[in-house]
């Protein structure tokens, strides 16, 4: 693994993995199932989070601070399909900079 801490609300905003022009952020549970996300893991910039076990307030406010701080251009979001999993769209969403590219994907086990 290259980088750690994943959590979103463990990682520092300016660690040298974060400075990429891509950042992946993912649900805890979602990085389990989905196999091909599971496999970038460690190879380019992935954090994680759940607004279910965690505060929201602090994982929106941590995104907000990440987003403002870091090099991403484009983020890519891995939730599940849940009602708790969609908070991390709307965070994402409420705390990215205008112009970034946000791609929204929703893991569904099959």
């Amino acid at each position: 693994m290259n980088q750690w801490p994943v959590k979103i609300l463990l990682v520092h905003p300016r660690a040298p993995f974060m400075q990429d022009e891509k950042l992946t952020i993912a649900a805890d549970c979602a990085i389990l199932v989905h196999k091909e996300l599971a496999e970038r893991f460690g190879k380019e910039p992935i954090i994680i989070g759940c607004p279910m076990l965690e505060d929201p307030k602090r994982v929106f406010e941590k995104l907000k601070m990440i987003l403002e701080e870091g090099s991403a251009k484009s983020i890519d979001v891995y939730t599940m399909e849940v009602p708790c999993c969609h908070a991390i769209h709307m965070m994402v969403d409420r705390a990215a900079k205008e112009g970034m590219e946000i791609k929204k994907y929703i893991v569904r086990v099959s």
